[in-house]
């Protein structure tokens, strides 16, 4: 009676036939439409030369076996053992540098969903710790199993790349966290969030010392009214109205988009956070913040307060000048 444990161990040219039989009983072409998506497929119609030629060339190169008989298997290679005819591998490795490529992952149909695909997985993920791990995944049709598979094991997708076979691809990729980086790039985010905060307000207290200034000279060119000086003084209350008028503007612009990189910035802070209280940080920015009733803690208020107080200041200044201009 065989055993029902499962061994994952390096494949060998006796486990090449079977391999071949495993993987064309999971090929897209002898699928059913309807069942496809759910149940995943391949794509890649490799012989039983090509698998026993991988034997030599690929670094990862695994079957699972239940007893003597393999149930499933896993070919992976790095970006240095891909074939010439490789297109989407090689356009990938024009941008992401070195990576390993998870070629194929494919478990027998009676054994399947018994997580012998994720054993697979974290045999090869725990010893490939040297640059990003990827994975190509049909899009067209959608494999809709090959894709929660990949994000459950902490794949993010990469990009969408369309190969001269026609059928696009997902590419998902699996960094490895390193606690120091992620420790700099919160350190930076929120110096940045600070940074943008602080400037919103120095830029709020130059408008209102602008303000007060073209006030007070205004209030000093209106109380001289007789005498042959009081064109002239109109003249110069128009022209300190028109300046107040577009410094108001100029300011509620720039704070208009200074509230959104403020705001872009705080989002950087919170999706740096959400990472890292998965592996055991806290939620400070964003504490709270998802609860109902909460949604302010995300929008800033008191920025769009900022950014209403030139307008009305500006409304002030138009009112004015239209006095002006009426006398």
């Amino acid at each position: 009676m065989e055993s029902d444990h499962i061994e994952i161990v390096r494949a060998v040219e006796s486990d090449v036939a079977r391999i071949a039989e495993i993987a064309a009983s999971r090929s897209l072409d002898g699928a059913h439409p309807s069942t496809a998506p759910r149940d995943g497929f391949l794509v890649s119609g490799y012989t039983v030369d090509t698998y026993r030629a991988r034997l030599a060339t690929a670094e990862h190169f695994y079957v699972a076996r239940k007893g003597s008989n393999v149930v499933g298997f896993l070919l992976a290679y790095s970006d240095q053992r891909i074939e010439s005819d490789e297109w989407l591998n090689h356009h990938i490795k024009t941008t992401l540098g070195n990576f390993l490529v998870i070629k194929q992952v494919c478990v027998e149909r009676e054994s399947a969903r018994l997580g012998i695909g994720s054993r697979l997985y974290h045999h090869v993920l725990e010893q490939w710790t040297t640059s990003p791990v990827i994975a190509a995944v049909v899009s067209d049709p959608p494999n809709e199993a090959s894709t929660l598979f990949h994000r459950k094991l902490g794949f993010e997708e990469l990009t969408r790349l369309t190969p001269p076979d026609g059928r696009q691809r997902t590419v998902w990729v699996r960094r490895k966290a390193r606690e120091a980086m992620l420790q700099v790039q919160y350190s930076v985010a929120v110096d940045l969030y600070k940074h943008e905060d602080t400037t919103n307000w120095h830029k709020l207290n130059n408008f209102f010392y602008i303000t007060a200034g073209l006030a007070a000279a205004m209030a000093f060119s209106l109380s001289k009214d007789s005498g042959e000086s009081e064109p002239l003084s109109r003249g110069l209350a128009i022209v300190l109205s028109v300046i107040g008028l577009g410094a108001s503007m100029a300011f509620s612009q720039m704070l208009r988009f200074g509230r959104r990189y403020l705001l872009a910035r705080k989002q950087a802070v919170i999706e740096l956070e959400e990472y890292m209280a998965w592996h055991g940080g806290q939620r400070i920015v964003a504490r709270e913040a998802g609860e109902s009733g909460n949604g302010w803690l995300k929008s800033s208020p008191t920025g769009l307060i900022m950014v209403l107080l030139p307008i009305l200041v500006a409304l002030c200044w138009l009112a004015m000048l239209s006095v002006l201009i009426a006398v």
